[in-house]
Protein backbone atom coordinates (compact mmCIF):
# COMPACT_ATOMS: atom_id res chain seq x y z
CA UNK A 1 0.00 0.00 0.00
CA UNK A 2 1.15 3.43 -1.45
CA UNK A 3 0.08 6.95 0.32
CA UNK A 4 0.91 10.33 0.33
CA UNK A 5 2.27 11.48 3.97
CA UNK A 6 0.84 14.52 5.04
CA UNK A 7 2.85 17.75 5.64
CA UNK A 8 2.89 19.86 9.15
CA UNK A 9 0.03 21.89 7.81
CA UNK A 10 -2.07 18.90 7.49
CA UNK A 11 -2.05 18.83 3.90
CA UNK A 12 -1.22 16.37 0.97
CA UNK A 13 1.43 17.07 -0.92
CA UNK A 14 3.77 14.75 -3.35
CA UNK A 15 6.84 15.21 -1.09
CA UNK A 16 6.74 11.53 1.09
CA UNK A 17 4.96 8.28 -0.07
CA UNK A 18 5.04 5.77 2.43
CA UNK A 19 4.31 1.83 2.04
CA UNK A 20 4.00 -1.37 4.32
CA UNK A 21 7.38 -3.56 4.17
CA UNK A 22 7.90 -6.65 6.02
CA UNK A 23 11.49 -7.93 7.19
CA UNK A 24 12.47 -10.84 8.39
CA UNK A 25 14.26 -11.39 12.03
CA UNK A 26 16.85 -13.83 12.19
CA UNK A 27 14.93 -16.68 13.13
CA UNK A 28 12.65 -16.00 10.27
CA UNK A 29 9.52 -14.13 12.21
CA UNK A 30 8.10 -11.32 10.10
CA UNK A 31 8.07 -7.73 11.02
CA UNK A 32 5.86 -5.16 10.32
CA UNK A 33 7.44 -1.99 8.51
CA UNK A 34 6.64 1.37 6.94
CA UNK A 35 8.62 2.97 4.46
CA UNK A 36 8.71 6.31 4.04
CA UNK A 37 10.29 7.69 0.43
CA UNK A 38 11.03 11.27 -1.02
CA UNK A 39 9.21 11.94 -4.21
CA UNK A 40 11.30 12.66 -7.43
CA UNK A 41 15.42 11.81 -6.93
CA UNK A 42 15.61 13.56 -3.57
CA UNK A 43 16.87 10.42 -1.62
CA UNK A 44 18.19 8.99 -5.04
CA UNK A 45 21.91 8.77 -3.18
CA UNK A 46 21.14 9.41 0.36
CA UNK A 47 21.42 7.13 3.38
CA UNK A 48 18.39 4.98 4.09
CA UNK A 49 17.35 5.59 7.74
CA UNK A 50 16.04 3.03 10.50
CA UNK A 51 13.98 4.64 13.10
CA UNK A 52 14.23 2.28 16.17
CA UNK A 53 11.71 2.35 19.15
CA UNK A 54 11.83 2.12 22.33
CA UNK A 55 10.30 -1.01 24.70
CA UNK A 56 6.67 -1.36 23.90
CA UNK A 57 6.58 1.45 21.96
CA UNK A 58 4.48 0.83 18.18
CA UNK A 59 6.26 2.33 15.04
CA UNK A 60 2.67 4.50 14.32
CA UNK A 61 4.53 6.89 17.13
CA UNK A 62 7.15 7.40 14.62
CA UNK A 63 5.79 8.32 11.75
CA UNK A 64 6.08 11.75 11.81
CA UNK A 65 9.66 12.38 12.77
CA UNK A 66 10.25 9.50 9.60
CA UNK A 67 8.02 11.45 7.18
CA UNK A 68 10.31 14.53 7.92
CA UNK A 69 13.56 12.59 7.56
CA UNK A 70 12.31 11.59 4.15
CA UNK A 71 11.48 15.36 3.29
CA UNK A 72 14.82 15.66 3.55
CA UNK A 73 15.93 13.14 1.30
CA UNK A 74 16.35 10.38 3.67
CA UNK A 75 14.15 6.99 2.73
CA UNK A 76 13.20 6.06 6.28
CA UNK A 77 12.03 2.46 7.91
CA UNK A 78 10.08 2.53 10.88
CA UNK A 79 9.12 -0.99 12.08
CA UNK A 80 7.48 -3.32 14.86
CA UNK A 81 9.55 -5.83 17.25
CA UNK A 82 8.22 -8.77 17.95
CA UNK A 83 4.19 -8.87 19.97
CA UNK A 84 3.80 -5.10 19.30
CA UNK A 85 2.12 -3.62 17.06
CA UNK A 86 1.83 -4.83 13.27
CA UNK A 87 4.14 -7.50 14.34
CA UNK A 88 1.89 -9.00 17.01
CA UNK A 89 0.13 -12.19 16.27
CA UNK A 90 -2.16 -13.02 18.42
CA UNK A 91 -2.65 -12.63 22.69
CA UNK A 92 0.11 -11.81 24.66
CA UNK A 93 -1.02 -14.60 27.25
CA UNK A 94 1.62 -17.78 26.43
CA UNK A 95 4.05 -15.42 24.54
CA UNK A 96 7.71 -16.59 25.11
CA UNK A 97 9.15 -13.75 23.39
CA UNK A 98 12.04 -11.95 25.38
CA UNK A 99 13.46 -8.58 25.56
CA UNK A 100 16.84 -9.83 24.31
CA UNK A 101 14.37 -11.18 20.94
CA UNK A 102 14.01 -7.55 19.82
CA UNK A 103 17.49 -6.68 20.14
CA UNK A 104 19.79 -9.89 18.92
CA UNK A 105 17.01 -11.27 16.24
CA UNK A 106 14.51 -8.41 15.23
CA UNK A 107 17.14 -5.72 15.16
CA UNK A 108 19.41 -7.56 12.98
CA UNK A 109 16.84 -9.24 10.52
CA UNK A 110 16.33 -5.13 10.22
CA UNK A 111 19.76 -4.13 9.33
CA UNK A 112 20.20 -7.31 6.92
CA UNK A 113 17.24 -6.51 5.35
CA UNK A 114 17.99 -2.99 4.61
CA UNK A 115 21.54 -4.17 3.44
CA UNK A 116 19.70 -6.41 1.04
CA UNK A 117 16.86 -4.64 -0.10
CA UNK A 118 18.47 -1.26 -0.30
CA UNK A 119 22.01 -1.93 -1.77
CA UNK A 120 25.17 0.85 -1.76
CA UNK A 121 23.09 3.10 0.36
CA UNK A 122 24.30 3.59 4.17
CA UNK A 123 22.02 2.72 6.64
CA UNK A 124 21.87 5.28 9.64
CA UNK A 125 19.93 4.82 12.81
CA UNK A 126 18.15 6.31 15.18
CA UNK A 127 16.78 4.42 18.38
CA UNK A 128 15.11 5.86 20.83
CA UNK A 129 15.53 4.36 24.49
CA UNK A 130 16.06 0.51 23.79
CA UNK A 131 16.23 1.20 20.19
CA UNK A 132 19.77 2.71 20.94
CA UNK A 133 21.25 0.56 22.83
CA UNK A 134 19.91 -2.71 21.37
CA UNK A 135 21.79 -2.19 17.97
CA UNK A 136 24.98 -2.77 20.77
CA UNK A 137 24.02 -6.49 20.87
CA UNK A 138 23.48 -6.93 17.25
CA UNK A 139 26.00 -9.36 15.75
CA UNK A 140 26.08 -7.30 12.28
CA UNK A 141 26.01 -3.60 13.76
CA UNK A 142 28.65 -3.22 11.61
CA UNK A 143 26.83 -2.07 8.59
CA UNK A 144 25.71 1.01 10.71
CA UNK A 145 27.65 4.00 9.18
CA UNK A 146 26.11 6.49 11.59
CA UNK A 147 23.57 6.44 14.62
CA UNK A 148 21.59 9.07 17.10
CA UNK A 149 20.22 7.79 19.87
CA UNK A 150 17.21 9.51 21.59
CA UNK A 151 16.90 9.37 25.28
CA UNK A 152 18.51 5.69 25.02
CA UNK A 153 19.62 4.74 29.24
CA UNK A 154 21.12 2.53 31.33
CA UNK A 155 17.93 1.50 32.91
CA UNK A 156 18.90 0.53 36.43
CA UNK A 157 16.23 2.13 39.02
CA UNK A 158 18.91 3.98 41.20
CA UNK A 159 20.00 6.40 37.86
CA UNK A 160 16.30 7.76 37.73
CA UNK A 161 15.58 11.10 39.21
CA UNK A 162 13.34 11.20 42.32
CA UNK A 163 10.56 10.44 42.78
CA UNK A 164 10.32 8.41 39.85
CA UNK A 165 13.00 6.37 40.44
CA UNK A 166 10.88 5.37 43.65
CA UNK A 167 7.43 4.59 41.71
CA UNK A 168 9.85 2.14 39.21
CA UNK A 169 11.01 0.56 41.66
CA UNK A 170 7.75 0.14 43.29
CA UNK A 171 5.87 -0.90 40.21
CA UNK A 172 9.11 -2.75 38.28
CA UNK A 173 10.05 -4.99 41.77
CA UNK A 174 7.14 -5.98 43.45
CA UNK A 175 4.03 -5.09 41.71
CA UNK A 176 4.33 -5.97 37.73
CA UNK A 177 5.19 -9.63 38.62
CA UNK A 178 1.84 -10.23 40.29
CA UNK A 179 0.29 -8.19 37.15
CA UNK A 180 2.40 -10.25 34.71
CA UNK A 181 1.00 -13.34 36.68
CA UNK A 182 -2.42 -12.71 36.90
CA UNK A 183 -2.69 -11.18 33.23
CA UNK A 184 -0.39 -13.05 31.39
CA UNK A 185 1.28 -10.01 30.13
CA UNK A 186 2.20 -6.74 31.17
CA UNK A 187 -0.19 -3.88 30.13
CA UNK A 188 1.63 -1.17 28.72
CA UNK A 189 0.12 2.25 29.85
CA UNK A 190 1.76 2.57 33.44
CA UNK A 191 5.25 2.85 31.28
CA UNK A 192 3.54 4.64 28.32
CA UNK A 193 3.61 2.31 25.39
CA UNK A 194 1.70 -0.94 24.44
CA UNK A 195 0.94 -4.20 26.34
CA UNK A 196 4.14 -6.29 26.58
CA UNK A 197 4.50 -10.18 26.51
CA UNK A 198 5.42 -11.20 30.08
CA UNK A 199 8.67 -12.30 29.54
CA UNK A 200 10.09 -9.41 27.47
CA UNK A 201 8.69 -7.20 30.60
CA UNK A 202 10.46 -9.79 33.04
CA UNK A 203 13.64 -9.72 31.55
CA UNK A 204 13.37 -6.16 31.31
CA UNK A 205 12.42 -5.55 34.69
CA UNK A 206 15.74 -7.94 35.61
CA UNK A 207 17.77 -6.00 34.05
CA UNK A 208 16.23 -2.62 35.40
CA UNK A 209 17.09 -3.85 39.25
CA UNK A 210 20.37 -4.96 38.59
CA UNK A 211 23.12 -1.92 38.97
CA UNK A 212 25.41 -2.93 35.61
CA UNK A 213 21.53 -2.93 33.56
CA UNK A 214 21.99 -5.86 30.89
CA UNK A 215 25.60 -5.92 31.40
CA UNK A 216 25.46 -7.73 34.93
CA UNK A 217 23.00 -10.74 32.78
CA UNK A 218 25.73 -13.58 32.49
CA UNK A 219 23.40 -15.21 30.17
CA UNK A 220 23.17 -12.76 27.58
CA UNK A 221 27.01 -13.41 25.77
CA UNK A 222 25.40 -10.64 23.04
CA UNK A 223 27.00 -7.78 25.03
CA UNK A 224 30.29 -8.84 23.51
CA UNK A 225 29.43 -6.95 20.44
CA UNK A 226 29.45 -3.68 21.59
CA UNK A 227 33.24 -3.94 21.29
CA UNK A 228 32.66 -4.63 17.26
CA UNK A 229 30.51 -1.33 16.59
CA UNK A 230 32.78 1.85 15.50
CA UNK A 231 29.83 3.77 14.00
CA UNK A 232 29.95 7.59 15.07
CA UNK A 233 27.06 7.36 17.97
CA UNK A 234 25.53 10.46 19.72
CA UNK A 235 23.24 10.42 22.60
CA UNK A 236 20.23 12.90 23.02
CA UNK A 237 20.10 13.61 26.52
CA UNK A 238 16.98 15.32 27.30
CA UNK A 239 16.93 18.36 30.29
CA UNK A 240 13.21 17.24 32.18
CA UNK A 241 13.66 13.21 31.34
CA UNK A 242 12.92 11.57 34.04
CA UNK A 243 14.38 7.94 33.63
CA UNK A 244 16.93 9.50 31.17
CA UNK A 245 18.73 11.40 33.48
CA UNK A 246 22.34 12.31 32.90
CA UNK A 247 23.78 9.29 34.92
CA UNK A 248 21.77 6.95 33.05
CA UNK A 249 22.61 8.18 29.44
CA UNK A 250 26.28 8.84 30.35
CA UNK A 251 26.57 5.20 31.91
CA UNK A 252 25.06 3.60 28.79
CA UNK A 253 27.14 5.50 26.58
CA UNK A 254 30.35 4.30 28.43
CA UNK A 255 29.54 1.13 27.10
CA UNK A 256 30.09 2.04 23.31
CA UNK A 257 33.62 2.11 23.85
CA UNK A 258 34.72 1.22 20.10
CA UNK A 259 33.19 3.65 18.52
CA UNK A 260 35.02 5.92 15.83
CA UNK A 261 33.19 9.01 17.11
CA UNK A 262 31.12 9.44 20.78
CA UNK A 263 29.30 12.68 21.59
CA UNK A 264 26.73 13.79 24.12
CA UNK A 265 23.78 16.09 23.05
CA UNK A 266 21.86 18.22 25.75
CA UNK A 267 18.63 19.22 25.05
CA UNK A 268 17.60 22.08 27.09
CA UNK A 269 14.30 23.22 27.48
CA UNK A 270 14.82 26.47 26.07
CA UNK A 271 16.81 25.77 23.03
CA UNK A 272 13.46 23.22 21.91
CA UNK A 273 10.91 25.78 23.22
CA UNK A 274 9.37 24.08 25.25
CA UNK A 275 8.16 23.72 28.91
CA UNK A 276 8.19 19.94 28.56
CA UNK A 277 9.66 16.77 26.51
CA UNK A 278 10.36 13.68 28.70
CA UNK A 279 11.24 10.44 27.59
CA UNK A 280 8.92 10.16 24.76
CA UNK A 281 8.31 14.14 23.79
CA UNK A 282 11.30 14.05 21.48
CA UNK A 283 8.97 12.63 18.70
CA UNK A 284 6.26 15.02 18.64
CA UNK A 285 5.84 17.73 15.71
CA UNK A 286 6.16 20.45 17.65
CA UNK A 287 9.73 19.88 17.79
CA UNK A 288 9.89 19.41 13.92
CA UNK A 289 11.97 23.21 13.41
CA UNK A 290 14.23 22.81 16.59
CA UNK A 291 15.22 19.21 17.70
CA UNK A 292 14.09 17.24 14.61
CA UNK A 293 16.39 19.52 12.56
CA UNK A 294 19.38 19.64 14.76
CA UNK A 295 19.23 15.57 14.56
CA UNK A 296 18.99 15.77 10.47
CA UNK A 297 22.47 17.98 10.92
CA UNK A 298 24.04 15.86 12.83
CA UNK A 299 23.35 12.79 10.73
CA UNK A 300 24.54 15.45 7.43
CA UNK A 301 27.17 15.86 9.35
CA UNK A 302 30.75 14.50 7.95
CA UNK A 303 32.18 12.35 10.51
CA UNK A 304 35.36 13.60 12.39
CA UNK A 305 39.00 12.85 11.19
Amino acid sequence: MSAAVANSHGTHAAVVTSRDVHAPAEDGRRLAGTLFEPCCDLGAAGPLTVVAGGAGIARRYYARFAAYLAQHGRPTITFDYRDIGGSRTGSLKGSNVRMRDWCILDVPGVLAWAAREHPGRPIHWVGHSMGGFATGLAHNNHLIARQLNIATLSGYWRHMAGPERYRVRVLMGALAPLVVRVLGYFPGRPMGGEDMPGPAFLEWRRWCMTPQFLFGDSTLAETAHFAHFRAPVRFAQIEDDVWGTPAAVEDIASRFTANAERSMWRVRLADAGAARIGHHGFFRGEFRDTLWSAAVAWLNAPAAR
